[in-house]
């Protein structure tokens, strides 16, 4: 190994041999503070370490230079001062020209630029400057040469309009003439001051920079991509003026007219009672009479449809339902009237419904009932038998709807790993795929109570022709999540039914109890 210690020899360098002599020097301190305190030792040891020998190694390290960013602005005045007139000018500029591309080049596709273009529109703003330039050098002499005429010729006409008197010169023409002349020549030389201002004007809009045609691009000395940065930015010197909050001022009297309307308005409300009455009571007249009705709903083909990107369905019978309701005959009544006479009460309240108040609704049905999906599903296994004697078990959903149903617009079921749901068919139509349902006397859904042939069970109870056996299962496995709230709609079934609404909040019912209770509302009816 080399001796770096002795003087005068090749390589050897005093830093790192100072280097070395503050290792032997520690080396020292450590041998000699052996038997000494560990306290003493470390901090003559922190000393030499951190101090002496971290300052030592420094002086081995040279300083880091700081290089600018490259700034395409300025590099772009650089590539244009380049002459070109000789090949060898033509060649310096396209390395230039190359070189800037390798480093420019990714920042600026990236940012929707183009070398080539900026270089074209770059060099023509420095060709529109140098003859901005120009002509404003040429308008300012030209204004200053109009300035001193203006000067001149008002000077000569303020001195003829002296020298006219006309009672101390016999025959004024002459003076005169001149004043006259003078200012023509003042009013021409006022005029070409303008034209050259304007011209001073002009070639100062024509002047355009570098800048003004090619981004605020830096890249790193280091290398890297070009970014681009905001171009004129200003440091603020004086702090930002604080935004106070505006002060709504309401109306009063409009604030005032609206709670009086409001007030008016809770007189004619007929908001639908949580629980409704039993008896007459007040402004409720209730109905108890009653009658069976049949209806078998034919559907459209609306109805029918299948979802998006299936078959369509064929047009098929509507399920035949047998219901109580109340109908328009049902809700009247005629009373005695406190004056004697007789009226009509019109009942409001029905414990079956009302045929006047058909109300449509689709649910979305799932397994547990929801506040949401209030009606229920329950799977239960029973036994059929048929009239060939030919009997067994078949699991069956039993659909529960909110309301009973006096028409069943559509079925529909999804069927197990699916997304959409398709139409499950009334019994008495034999689908050429899925399911049927039929319903009982309580206005239930039976998804797959059918014979073999897709039809109804008949009176008693039995089936004509064996059992229909199901093609699918329905389940809510195949749900997806809305793409806006991120939530899975988890219906099995859906289904759009009609139902009788037992509530009909445009009589006053009980009409006759309520004069002699003196209900205000009737009182505002009256006036």
């Amino acid at each position: 190994m080399a001796d770096f210690k002795t003087p005068s020899l090749a390589g050897s360098s005093a830093e790192f041999n100072s280097v070395l002599s503050t290792f032997d020097s520690i080396k020292s301190e450590v041998v000699a503070g052996l038997e000494a305190d560990v306290a003493d030792l470390v901090a003559n040891l922190t000393i030499s370490v951190v101090g002496d020998l971290a300052s030592k190694l420094g002086d081995l390290v040279p300083e880091i230079p700081t290089l600018p960013n490259v700034n395409l602005q300025s590099e772009m005045s650089s590539l244009l001062d380049i002459d070109q007139s000789t090949l060898a000018g033509q060649l310096e500029f396209e390395n230039k020209k190359a070189a800037l591309e390798f480093q420019f080049g990714d920042g600026l596709t990236a940012g929707g630029y183009d070398l080539d273009t900026l270089t074209t529109n770059a060099a023509a703003a420095k060709t529109a400057a140098l003859t901005a330039t120009t002509d404003i050098a040429s308008a300012t002499t030209a204004l200053s040469d109009a300035r001193g005429e203006v000067t001149s010729s008002l000077d000569t006409a303020f001195d003829a309009s002296l020298k006219l008197d006309r009672s101390n010169v016999p025959n004024p023409t002459a003076l005169i003439n001149d004043v006259s002349a003078s200012t023509d020549s003042a009013v021409s030389a006022l005029s070409s001051q303008a034209s050259s201002f304007q011209s001073l004007t002009d070639a100062r809009g024509a002047g355009t920079r570098i800048q003004d045609v090619v981004p605020n691009f830096e890249v790193l000395a280091s290398g890297g991509v070009a970014f681009e940065k905001a171009s004129a930015v200003l440091q603020p010197t004086v702090d930002t003026v604080k935004e106070e909050a505006s002060t709504v001022e309401l109306n009063k009297k409009l604030e005032e007219g609206k709670v009086e309307l409001e007030k008016a308005l809770e007189e004619f409300e007929r908001d639908t009672p949580k629980v409704l009455p039993t008896t007459n009571a007040g402004a409720f007249a209730v109905s108890k009479k009653s009658k069976k009705i049949t209806i078998t709903h034919i559907p459209d083909e609306t109805t029918v449809s299948s979802a998006a990107g299936e078959t369509k369905e064929f047009q098929q019978d509507g399920a035949t339902i047998t219901s109580t309701v109340t109908t328009a005959t049902e809700s009247v009544t005629k009373v005695t009237t406190t004056s004697g006479g007789e009226t009509n009460l019109r009942a409001n309240v029905a414990t079956h419904g009302f045929s006047r108040r058909p109300t449509y609704k689709m649910e979305n049905v799932t397994k547990s009932a929801t506040k949401d999906s209030p009606s229920t599903i329950k799977t239960e296994t029973r036994s059929w038998t048929d009239v060939n004697g030919n009997s067994g078990t078949v699991e069956i959903d039993i659909i529960t709807l909110s309301d009973k149903p006096v028409k069943l617009t559509v079925v529909r079921g999804r069927a197990s790993g699916k997304s959409l749901s398709r139409v499950i068919s009334v019994a008495g139509n034999s689908p050429p795929y899925g399911d049927v349902y039929s319903v009982d006397k309580n206005g239930r859904i039976l998804i797959g109570w059918a014979d073999s042939n897709g039809n109804a069970p008949l009176e008693d109870g039995t089936f004509a022709n064996g059992i229909w056996t199901r093609r699918k299962q329905y389940d809510a496995t195949g749900a997806k999540p809305n793409k806006i709230t991120g939530k899975k709609t988890e219906y099995i079934y859906k289904v759009s039914y009609q139902y009788n609404d037992n509530y009909d909040p445009t009589f006053n019912g009980n009409e006759e109890a309520v004069k002699d209770k003196g209900s205000p509302k009737q009182e505002s009816k009256i006036k």
